[in-house]
């Protein structure tokens, strides 16, 4: 087992390597090393078993465009898709993906701030239709989410 420091230090080694290395430039190079450090360090997971890549489908012209982030369970090899949606504010929650049940699109499903938030979210059953217009079961950001498909009834209108 390695101690606190030495984490620390290869948390802040994989930061500086990753925003050299990226191909999406250092600012998001940047924005996907935090985003896979965090996310590693919420759920108790190593950094070889995070991975990230740009959310092309939620993308924005601002600073900080959302990080799509994979986490793939050591002893299962189950892989749970996070977004941050906002990657440069670390006191944002992930929103964990999932198939909407409408229209089958990768929506945001729950918040995960913590690896209790996911164990919460995993004791559930799945989301029904009909649970969806009940408070606090989906994130408020699943109407409208761009993952939806353009005729799903929470797809966002323009």
């Amino acid at each position: 087992m390695t101690s606190l420091a030495e984490r620390a230090h290869a948390a802040a080694v994989f930061i500086r390597h990753n925003t050299a290395v990226s191909p999406h430039g250092p600012y998001r190079g940047e924005e996907h090393a935090r985003t896979a450090v965090r996310l590693a360090a919420a759920l108790g997971l190593g950094l070889d078993q995070i991975t990230t890549a740009p959310d092309w489908q939620r993308r924005r012209s601002t600073p900080a465009e959302p990080v799509l982030a994979t986490a793939t369970c050591p002893d299962t090899h189950e892989k749970y898709v996070f977004l941050a949606r906002f990657p440069i504010y670390d006191d944002e929650a992930f929103e964990l993906l999932g198939p909407c049940p409408e229209c089958s699109g990768r929506v945001p499903l729950a918040e995960i701030r913590h690896l209790a938030d996911l164990g919460s979210y995993l004791a559930r059953p799945p989301v029904k239709s009909e649970d969806i217009p009940q408070p606090h079961t989906v994130p408020e950001t699943f109407t409208g989410d761009e993952g939806h498909t353009s005729t799903c009834p929470y797809a966002e209108i323009l």
